[in-house]
C-alpha cells in the first residue's frame, strides 16, 4: 500500500502549497486541543495561545482544507468542549461559524459518546464529588462532537453501480449519537497525546468516500486516519508538523493491507437483526464483566478493612 500513502511534514496552515487544489475527496481530522496539550514542536496551534489566536489559526487551516477539497465533497471535524478558568469554551459553535464564513455548508453534527466507566475521571467530577451540594454541580465530560461540512451543495455522483450498505450498517450509524470507547492507553495509541479511536475515521471514511479516493488528515498525529484509510482501500495524505510523528506514521502504516472483512457492511447474507442482537449481547457482557470486577474489588477492600480493624484489637 506504499504508493497509496503520502506523508507531508509541514504546517497545515499552508496545505495548498504542498497539495493540489480540488484533489482531495474527503477530509477527516481531530484538530489540536486549545491550550491543553503540548505536542512538542515550535509554533504549534493551541498550546500557550489565547483563544482568539487559536481560532484564527484554525480558520487558516480550514481555508486551506476548502482549497484542496473537491467541490461537493465533505470534511468531518472531531472536537470537544474545553474547560478554562474563564468558563467553558464551546469550540464546536465557533468552528461552525468559522467554516460557514469560509463557505462550507454545515450538514450535520454527531455526538461521540464515550461509554460511562471508559473515560478518565476528570477535574470537574472530582470537584463535585468533594463538594456534593446544590450549586456545586460539575461534570465528567464524556462526549465530543463530530461536525460534518460540505463544500458547495452539488454532488454529481452516479450511484447506479455502487454497492448498497446492508441494514445492519445503516441501523448502526443512523442515529446521531455514536457509542465508541475512547483510546486511553499510551500503548495503544503509540504515546500520542490525543488518542483518536480507529472506529471514528472508519465509519466516516466509509460513509463519505469510495475506494481509491483520496482521504486527507491535516493533523495526522500518529496516523490513525491514514492507517484506517489504507485498510479501507483508499489513498491517503498525512500532514503532520512533528517529524517524530511522521516517523511513527511510516512505522504504523508499513504493513497495512486491505481488510476484506470490512466489506461485510455490504453483505446481506447474514440477518442484520441477528448481528445487532449479538452486538448488544457482547456490549452487555463486557459491561457485566467490568461491573463484576468493580464489585469484587469493593468486597475485597471491605474484607481487608475488616481484618485490619480486628488486628488493632489483637494486642
Amino acid at each position: 500500500m506504499k504508493n497509496n500513502l503520502k506523508i507531508i511534514n509541514t504546517d497545515s496552515r499552508y496545505l495548498s502549497k504542498k497539495i493540489s487544489k480540488e484533489c482531495v475527496h474527503f477530509i477527516v481530522t481531530s484538530p489540536p486541543y486549545w491550550n491543553l496539550r503540548n505536542y512538542g514542536y515550535d509554533d504549534q496551534i493551541g498550546f500557550k495561545q489565547n483563544y482568539e489566536d487559536y481560532l484564527k489559526d484554525m480558520k487558516k487551516v480550514f481555508k486551506e482544507c476548502f482549497k484542496v477539497l473537491k467541490s461537493g465533497r465533505f470534511i468531518a471535524i472531531n472536537i470537544g468542549t474545553v474547560v478554562s478558568n474563564d468558563g467553558m469554551k464551546f469550540i464546536t459553535g465557533d468552528f461552525v461559524k468559522i467554516c460557514e464564513d469560509i463557505g462550507f455548508i454545515f450538514r450535520k453534527d454527531i455526538i461521540w459518546h464515550k461509554p460511562k466507566g471508559q473515560t478518565k475521571w476528570q477535574r470537574g467530577a472530582t470537584q463535585f464529588s468533594q463538594n456534593p451540594y446544590p450549586l456545586k454541580y460539575n461534570t465528567n465530560i464524556n462526549h465530543e462532537f463530530i461536525l460534518v461540512f460540505q463544500k458547495g451543495d452539488s454532488l454529481d455522483i452516479d450511484l447506479s453501480n455502487v454497492k448498497r450498505f446492508n441494514k445492519f450498517f445503516v441501523r448502526k450509524n443512523a442515529y446521531s449519537v455514536w457509542d465508541i470507547p475512547p483510546v486511553n492507553s499510551p500503548k495503544n495509541d503509540e504515546k500520542h497525546v490525543a488518542p483518536f479511536p480507529e472506529e471514528i475515521p472508519r465509519r466516516l471514511i466509509t460513509l463519505f468516500s469510495f475506494e481509491n479516493e483520496i482521504v486527507l488528515d491535516p493533523f495526522a498525529g500518529c496516523g490513525t486516519t491514514n492507517s484506517v484509510a489504507l485498510e479501507l482501500g483508499r489513498k491517503t495524505i498525512a500532514v503532520e508538523m512533528s517529524k517524530d510523528y511522521c516517523d511513527l506514521i511510516k512505522k504504523r502504516t508499513k504493513n497495512v493491507t486491505l481488510d476484506k472483512s470490512l466489506m461485510e457492511i455490504y453483505d446481506e447474507s447474514e440477518d442484520y437483526k441477528e448481528m445487532l442482537a449479538k452486538e448488544n449481547m457482547d456490549n452487555l457482557f463486557n459491561s457485566y464483566i467490568k461491573a463484576k470486577k468493580k464489585y469484587e474489588k469493593i468486597l475485597g477492600d471491605k474484607e481487608k478493612a475488616k481484618y485490619k480493624n480486628m488486628e488493632l484489637f489483637d494486642d
